[in-house]
């Protein structure tokens, strides 16, 4: 069954109010961009929905999303944290390998994956018959497709919110929380929003030079406003 995060939310953004939010960023992940033209209209992209959880021959956890027609990701968890992202589009398997997992996304959503044969241990050995407590999986509240092309995952708390960034192959952009709520990537500026009522929002920015449109998503992943700057 999927699972779905929707709302009947909707709201308009004022030029003015976008504007309020582009603070300077507490730090640049790289440089500014090429330019970007006006963006094109909200489609389902926008948003990821949660297409099914599947448990990986080495007891490790796939997360899939369906991104989109014919699109999925799977997110791999292992101990705990995040240890890859794979992406299937154009009908093509996407594949991951880690520590003698491999895992292969499939174009349909579906996920295979084995374990590679590991060496007979030594009868004369002594076995370690303790095994460590596996650490906790904290899986995101939701999962965002930003502008840029980049992913935020959205962990939704009353006293500590946070949002953490990455790149489509996985690689961390880093985490906006109460105390850095703000970061940089490119031409885009990320901001973590107080919206009051212990509710928050990500707001994504474009640069003054590029008009400053905007989009703002709440924590159950849904677009809930968008500016597009008009150039003159």
């Amino acid at each position: 069954m999927r699972v779905t995060r929707r709302s009947a939310r909707t709201a308009a953004v004022a030029t003015g109010a976008v504007a309020a939010l582009l603070l300077p960023a507490a730090g640049a992940f790289a440089a500014d961009g090429p330019d970007r033209g006006t963006d094109p209209a909200p489609t389902q992209g926008d948003r990821s929905v949660l297409w099914r959880n599947v448990d990986l021959a080495d007891g490790s956890l796939a997360k899939v999303y369906q991104d989109g027609p014919g699109r999925f990701s799977a997110d791999i968890y292992a101990g705990g944290s995040l240890i890859d992202t794979l992406t299937s589009t154009d009908g093509r398997p996407a594949y991951g390998r880690n520590n003698g997992l491999h895992v292969v996304l499939r174009p349909d959503g579906t996920v295979r994956s084995w374990v590679e044969t590991a060496p007979r241990p030594d009868p004369q050995q002594k076995r370690n018959t303790v095994r460590p407590a596996a650490a906790e999986v904290t899986l995101p509240d939701a999962k965002v497709t930003l502008p840029d092309g980049n992913v935020a995952r959205l962990f939704k708390s009353r006293t500590w919110p946070r949002v953490e960034l990455t790149q489509k192959n996985g690689r961390s952009l880093g985490t906006l929380d109460l105390k850095h709520p703000t970061a940089a990537h490119h031409s885009w500026t990320y901001r973590l929003v107080d919206a009051g009522g212990h509710h928050y929002e990500l707001a994504a920015l474009d640069t003054p030079r590029q008009g400053a449109g905007s989009r703002v998503y709440d924590f159950q992943g849904r677009l809930v406003e968008k500016y597009v700057a008009r150039k003159a």
